[in-house]
Formats: C-alpha cells, structure tokens, sequence
C-alpha cells in the first residue's frame, strides 16, 4: 500500500488528475502505464517472463486495483 505522500510526492498534480480518470474508466491506462509500473515497481514483478517490456493483462488489472485503493485511502476519490 502507497500512502498520499508517497503518491504526492511521485506525481504531479496533473498526473493525478490523469490517474483519476483512469481509475473511473475515463483514460486508457496506456496514458500513464509507465509511470505507473514505476511508481509500483518495487511491490511487482511486472514483466513478462521472457523479458519483454509487455505488461500482462492481469498484472494491468491489479496496478490498477492497486491504484485505485491507494487513491481511495488516501482520500484522492
């Protein structure tokens, strides 16, 4: 779990703006997919196994549950 600090001070505010939307289904996660696996990378193994950079589907899907719990309890939605 990510604390509102954390998430301060890794985005700007532009960027959670952004983030909202993509938790609400109003962005594509591509928009800020990098930023993203940065910001959990040190919580995943979000890579493929033959060392591509492709994000599996099912890892997308829980940096975004991560995201969006993250977000709500810290008060951001």
């Amino acid at each position: 779990m990510k604390t509102i600090t954390q998430i301060k001070k890794h985005f700007s505010n532009e960027e959670i703006k952004i983030l909202v939307e993509i938790i609400r289904g109003k962005q594509d996660f591509d928009v800020m997919e990098d930023a993203i696996k940065d910001f959990y990378s040190d919580e995943l193994s979000i890579f493929s196994f033959d060392g591509s950079n492709i994000l599996h589907e099912d890892l997308r899907e829980q940096l975004l549950d991560k995201l969006e719990f993250d977000f709500e309890m810290g008060g951001v939605i």
